[in-house]
Formats: C-alpha cells, sequence, structure tokens
C-alpha cells in the first residue's frame, strides 16, 4: 500500500509513475481548496489539468501534512492484502470482535464517501472510501479496479447510497 503524507509525496509518486493523474487530480481538488493564495475554483476533479497542479506545486499547502490538514493520510492499495486496512464502523461487529473494528472485506457497511471515481472517458478505474473518524476528517483510502470484488465494493457503495422507492 502507498501511503501519501502530504500533496508534494503525491506529485513525485505520479511523476515516479508510481499513482495515476487521476488520483492526483482528486488531491489536487481538495488542496486547491484549502490554499491561502486565491486560485480559480476548480469543483470536479477532472477539470484539474497540469497548469493547475503546477499553480499548486508552488503553494506551502503542499507539504502541509495530511493528517494534520485532512484529519488522516491518503492510501493507494495495490494488493488484497491492504483492503484488510480499510476499517469501517459497526458497533455490532467490534462487539462481537474484541472490539476490532470491520475492514472492507468482512461486511458491507456505510461510510461518508464510498463511490466510483468519474473518469474523462470509459469506465470508472477506481473507488474512494473516506470514513471521518475526527472533526478534520479521516484517511483515504483508494481501490483499484481489480480489487473492487474483494473489496466487496458494490456492497458498500449500496449501503453507502442507499436508493429510496418513492
Amino acid at each position: 500500500m502507498i501511503k501519501l503524507h502530504h500533496f508534494n509525496e503525491a506529485y513525485q509518486y505520479y511523476q515516479q509513475h508510481k499513482i495515476p493523474f487521476r488520483l492526483l487530480q482528486d488531491q489536487a481538488t481538495v488542496m486547491i481548496g484549502l490554499c491561502q493564495n486565491p486560485h480559480t475554483s476548480v469543483s470536479n476533479p477532472l477539470e484539474i489539468i497540469q497548469a493547475d497542479i503546477d499553480w499548486l506545486m508552488q503553494q506551502a499547502e503542499v507539504t502541509q501534512d495530511y493528517g494534520d490538514y485532512l484529519g488522516g493520510y491518503v492510501y493507494i492499495c495495490e494488493t488484497e492484502q491492504d483492503l484488510l486496512e480499510i476499517h469501517g464502523c459497526n458497533f455490532e461487529w467490534a462487539d462481537e470482535n474484541d472490539g476490532q473494528w470491520p475492514n472492507v472485506t468482512d461486511i458491507p457497511m456505510s461510510w461518508d464517501v464510498c463511490d466510483y471515481m468519474d473518469e474523462t472517458s470509459g469506465d470508472p478505474q477506481w473507488v474512494i472510501f473516506l470514513l471521518c473518524w475526527n472533526n478534520a476528517g479521516g484517511p483515504v483510502y483508494f481501490v483499484p479496479k481489480h480489487l473492487w470484488i474483494r473489496a466487496r465494493v458494490t456492497e458498500h457503495i449500496e449501503a453507502t447510497n442507499p436508493t429510496t422507492n418513492i
């Protein structure tokens, strides 16, 4: 699993071809919104282009620790083993399992964010998981398509975004 501590590190991983531009776009959207210096507001990560990244890399916020700034670090899952680190909140499960929180492979759960990440073209290739464990937020997990079945992605998305029959 790749653990990102700040945007500058994420950009380095991107330059080394260890993470795709799509994941950088998502983080850049959040970071641009938090910068002290004004920038064109970008609400859709798919609108982020290299010029936006170049601007962001000149800002002090790129070295701010995600844990302090966003309430958790950013993780990119690479293997099935990595999925065991994505914990959700289910009190009944924790009571039955010596206070341990379930991971995404154990049971479907509701999340603050659990959804497919849109692509500029074609089908989604990533899912994002976020559970806010503190007032600042929480860790963010990006899960690639090849791990979706093991991660029970469809079940988590349905639990997070239930459809209502009216």
